[in-house]
């Protein structure tokens, strides 16, 4: 008798608890996970876990913390959100640098994230979950990383000086790279361009570096994509150019030159000089 009343009073337990023996919990019907890197934050190191809830109940996160084995360090949310019912909100997190993928790894992102949260007015819950990445945006995010890690260093100059006038002035880019002490050689360029900037004509980054061979120091020379609003309102990604590498370790891919805003000033300045804005007709007071 007292056996079955025991397994009377753990039956109603279990079934409302929906948890298993590490007390975590299954994720609620109609929700689900997933990363994605949106555009404007090429630029920084973020990213976005997105809930996306079709459940019936608003569904109120409190925490995250997602993990990968190309991750030394997690990345770290915390709430409040509330996801309403039949709706997506982006939790955006900082990503450390991601190592090269591994066997064990392979290409993807190998991440999981353990998310606490409430259903309704429910109590406090926590589910493991393996997000999938959304467009494979996070998984080319860490193979930016990979490639920016075959080389030691790369520094900017500060100043950018213009040569020439008008349309025909272009805009120096100086830039040294320093190779790694214990890595293979590294096939740097081309350069792409963006929306607002692509390299001068006759003018690129193609150098093979390699180890022991000291800095290898040279000069990009920029000029305006084009000369019109779509591209002078182009402040999110057009002065982020992609710089191509290939390499054993990272294979071919790419990552961006990145600018600091002193940097991007000077970029901006030129492109307006360089298309005349506020002598020739100004396409931003266009009719």
């Amino acid at each position: 008798m007292r056996r079955a009343l025991a397994l009377l009073l753990l039956l109603p337990l279990a079934a409302c608890g929906g948890s298993d023996g590490d007390g975590l919990s299954d994720v609620p019907k109609g929700v689900t996970f997933r990363v994605e890197q949106a555009r404007q934050d090429l630029q920084n190191r973020h990213f976005q876990l997105q809930v996306v809830n079709h459940g019936a109940k608003p569904v109120t996160v409190s925490a995250a913390r997602l993990t990968s084995t190309r991750l030394g360090k997690a990345s770290t949310y915390e709430g409040p959100a509330t996801i309403p019912a039949g709706a997506t909100v982006n939790l955006t997190m900082s990503m450390a640098p991601a190592s090269c993928p591994t066997k064990k790894s392979g290409s993807g992102i190998d991440a999981t994230a353990r998310v606490t949260y409430r259903v309704g007015e429910g109590q406090a819950r926590t589910s493991v979950v393996e997000p999938k990445d959304h467009y494979g945006s996070v998984a080319l995010f860490m193979k930016r990383d990979c490639a920016e890690s075959t080389i030691a260093d790369l520094t900017v100059d500060d100043t950018f000086p213009v040569e020439g006038k008008g349309r025909d002035s272009v805009l120096k880019v100086g830039m040294t790279f320093t190779a790694r002490e214990n890595g293979g050689p590294v096939r740097l360029g081309p350069v792409d361009g963006t929306t607002l900037l692509k390299p001068a004509p006759g003018s690129n980054i193609r150098h093979e570096l390699v180890a022991g061979s000291g800095a290898y120091r040279t000069t990009l020379e920029i000029i305006p994509n084009r000369c019109d609003i779509h591209v002078v309102a182009e402040d999110r990604t057009g002065a982020t150019m992609p710089l191509h590498v290939d390499s054993t370790r990272s294979g071919p891919a790419f990552f961006f030159l990145r600018f600091t805003e002193p940097q991007k000033k000077q970029i901006f300045d030129f492109v307006a000089k360089h298309c005349g804005f506020g002598v020739e007709q100004d396409p931003l007071n266009a009719p």
